[in-house]
This record gives structure tokens, sequence and C-alpha cells, in this order.
């Protein structure tokens, strides 16, 4: 039987007269060794590493000499909708390149995060139970890939996390995940900004037309109808092989790792189809494409040709050593999540189909 992990939620803190980009990696233990694998990615530019294969935390990968390109080192995207997907990861950061941040996306997030009355705060997250008007323990549930398997995928994730936050211009607003909440969304069956509390029936088993505050929480038997369901779906899913296809900048303020499917493969696509057929009555607002947020900008304000210039360099520097690193989960995680954007809550461990497969 899957445990069930319960986490505590960290807090951002405060350092007057610091960048609050930079402050918020300067106080993590990890701040050497992030910034170290940062720069040894960026002063190596003349070495273009062979995808790197992380299956069960293991790292294989066989540098070749010869100058960086955008060429995918793998072959690239094979299906028609893992090209599709490079595609909108393309246009996502050539829309960040093009416009700056996007104000119209950042500024309804805000209310959602603590810190950003202070020049000298660094914003975090509100749980859920903070919001005004509050949402209870178990509204939000949603099924993701973690990347907490694999060091060397969190070793990526948090140095590329770190080489962009020190491009940031001074006073930006950034909330940076952390290590540990890495993860790829697969489906929500509640969303905090929808919550149904029985997602088989095709209403959501609510009034539709009551503020989500007022919605009704689910009952045991019904979580438990809906854990059931999730389990034997993951059960049936086979791994999916990730690749990492592009690092983006998104103009809503988040920083992104984007993956596709390797080859012909489509066992995350399949597993959203048999969830959607599942819980007809899941939330409407679901992920579209495979993505693992590595931060937030939380201010709305532009950040300036010269700052996207650089960061968007930084992305795409990023892009072309990392892509087609390949990523082989062995479990899902069921969430019932407590704060907003984290994965932070009761999370069910489930295992994949074939997860014991070499």
């Amino acid at each position: 039987m899957p445990r069930n992990v319960k986490l505590r939620s960290a807090r951002g803190l405060r350092m007057p007269g610091l960048n609050v980009a930079t402050g918020l990696v300067a106080a993590a233990a990890t701040v050497g060794a992030l910034l170290v694998a940062s720069k040894w990615f960026l002063r190596n530019t003349s070495i273009r590493p062979k995808p790197v294969v992380i299956a069960g935390g293991q790292q294989h990968q066989a540098p070749v000499d010869g100058p960086a390109t955008d060429a995918p080192p793998d072959g690239g995207p094979v299906s028609q909708e893992a090209r599709q997907l490079a595609a909108l990861y393309g246009k996502m950061a050539d829309d960040f390149a093009a416009q700056d941040l996007n104000h119209a996306a950042i500024e309804p997030l805000k209310s959602w995060f603590h810190g950003l009355e202070s020049p000298s705060d660094t914003p975090w997250p509100k749980k859920y139970t903070e919001l005004d008007p509050p949402l209870q323990f178990g509204a939000i549930r949603l099924l993701v890939v973690p990347l907490d398997d694999s060091p060397a995928v969190l070793r990526i994730a948090a140095a590329v996390t770190a080489d962009v936050m020190r491009r940031l211009p001074q006073g930006t607003k950034v909330f940076a995940n952390a290590r540990g909440n890495y993860h790829c969304t697969v489906f929500h069956t509640s969303q905090p900004t929808d919550p149904r509390p029985d997602p088989t029936r095709p209403d959501g088993g609510t009034d539709l037309s009551l503020a989500p505050h007022l919605r009704r929480l689910p009952t045991a038997a019904e979580w438990e109808r809906e854990l059931e369901a999730v389990r034997r779906l993951v059960a049936e899913t086979p791994v999916p092989v990730l690749r990492l296809e592009r690092v983006v900048q998104a103009s809503s303020g988040v920083l992104l790792l984007t993956w596709t499917e390797v080859g012909e493969g489509a066992a995350i696509s399949g597993l959203r189809h048999r969830l959607r057929e599942t819980f007809p009555g899941a939330s409407t607002k679901q992920a579209t494409i495979i993505h693992s947020s590595l931060l937030r900008i939380v201010s709305s304000e532009p950040l300036g040709r010269a700052a996207v210039e650089e960061v968007s360099a930084a992305c795409q520097r990023w892009t072309e050593r990392l892509r087609g690193t390949l990523y082989r989960p062995k479990t899902l995680w069921f969430i019932r999540e407590t704060e907003f954007s984290t994965v932070v809550g009761d999370r069910e461990v489930l295992t994949l189909a074939d997860a014991s497969a070499p």
C-alpha cells in the first residue's frame, strides 16, 4: 500500500537591503553547489554533452568536443504530439523575448502570495487556508510526475534556477520552488479556482454556480473512491520516457523545464485522456503541456529590454546544453495540496505499470 507522506511548507525569508532574487538563492544551504554547477555549464561553452539518460537516480553522460548548436543531439521530437509541443515551447520563448512579462497574466496571481508588500520581503505562496476567503484541506487534488527521485535532474533544475535568478533586475519579486517540489502536473481532479468534491459525477458533485470557498469537500467515501481510481489508472500506465526539449522563461513569469515524450511515446497524454474519461466532472482547466516550474516572477513590472535579452540568452544556452536529457520516473504522486502551486501536502505515492523494468 502506498504510504502517505505529510510535508511542511517552507517560508520566505526577510532580507532587507538585498536583491530579492539573489537573496532567495543566498538563503539556500546548497547555494555553493548551485552556483558552481551553473558557472561550469556556462563556462564550458565548447563542450556539447550527449543526452543525459536518467532512471532511478542514475546518470550517464558522454561529452563530445564541438561548439554548442541549436540542433537536438538526439534527433529531436519524433511523434506529431512531441513536434507540436516543441513548436509551442519555442513560441513561448519567443513571446517572452519579444514582449517581456505579461502584466495581465501575473497581476491576478499576486493574491496567492505573501511577501509582496515590502521591497525587502521575499514572496512565498499562501496556504489555501490563508486565502480570503479560505479553502479547506482536501479541496485541491492533483496528480504529478515528481522529479524528486533523480539527483541529476534536481541538480540541473537548481543550477538553471540560480543562473536565471541572478540575471533578474534589482527588486524583482521571485518565488523559487524547493528542490523536492519540482514536478510535472498531469491532472487536477480539483483545482483551487474550480474545486470539485466528486469528479466522478458530471457536475463535479457540487453546484457549479457557487463560489469556490462555498463548495463542499469530498466525503471520506468519495475521496477513497477517487484515490483508488487514480491508483488503478497509474498502475496501468507504462513508465513515460521524458525528453527535455527547452528551458523557457515564459511571459507569465514562470521559468520552465519543458518536456516531450521519446519516440512515439504518449504515456502522459494517454493517462490524461483516461483520467478525463474516469472523472468527467473534474476541473475544466487542465495542463496541456509537460513542464516543470522552477521559479515564478510575482512582480508584474517589465524587466526591461536588457534583462529580457540576458535571460532569454541564458535559457537558450541551457537549452543547447541540456536538450535531449531523458528522465524515466518510477512513481507518480497524487496530492491533497495545502499550499498554492508547490505540491506541499498529503502525498500518495503511486507505482507505474512497469516501474521495475530496467
